[in-house]
């Protein structure tokens, strides 16, 4: 499901321990990992860039939110804030 840039599944998903990862502009790449075991649970995110796998480039940003409704809402805010700057940088040296 479409949330502004991103496409992330719903919350059910990582409710139930799934990965997810996309990419977008063809080098702006994002893992969401829950940790359900971690005190509290979160979504842990990180993004790269480039056409390489995470095993093979350097993570640029990593961060945690909730593994809840209220976090996974501001992991979506927070996702598409840094695509939106990746992208004006990218298209318009900004």
């Amino acid at each position: 499901m479409y949330h502004g840039y991103i496409d992330v599944p719903p919350l059910a998903y990582y409710e139930f321990g799934n990965i997810w990862s996309g990419s977008l502009l063809g080098d702006y790449n994002y893992k969401i990992i829950p940790k359900s075991k971690e005190e509290p649970p979160v979504l842990h995110t990180i993004i790269w860039y480039g056409a390489l796998s995470l095993e093979k480039s350097e993570p640029v940003e990593e961060f945690d939110f909730p593994l809840t409704e209220e976090g996974y809402e501001e992991l979506i805010a927070a996702m598409n804030e840094r695509i939106h700057t990746y992208r004006n940088k990218k298209l318009f040296g900004e």
